[in-house]
């Protein structure tokens, strides 16, 4: 199987939880934190991720934020997690 990714990733990941109108509640770089600020809602808004790369001076977003609420769901729900 051809690999689409490079083996080592240098970027940096950055999380964002909103509400269901779209309201950001908590943003970092910590995907635990991102789940929890989630679980701690009522799970009607969003996990977004986005990837960033920088230089000495600035942060570039790398492509658009990738909505990730249905993996996380799909996983507590697979698993039975609370």
């Amino acid at each position: 199987m051809t690999s689409f990714h490079p083996k080592e990733y240098d970027l940096i990941n950055l999380y964002e939880v909103t509400d269901e109108q779209g309201v950001a509640l908590w943003g970092g770089n910590n995907e635990g934190e991102a789940v929890l600020w989630w679980l701690k809602g009522d799970q009607t808004g969003r996990i977004l991720v986005s990837a960033w790369d920088s230089d000495e001076e600035d942060a570039y977003m790398i492509g658009r934020a990738i909505d990730i609420t249905d993996i996380v769901r799909q996983t507590y729900e697979y698993y039975g997690l609370d």
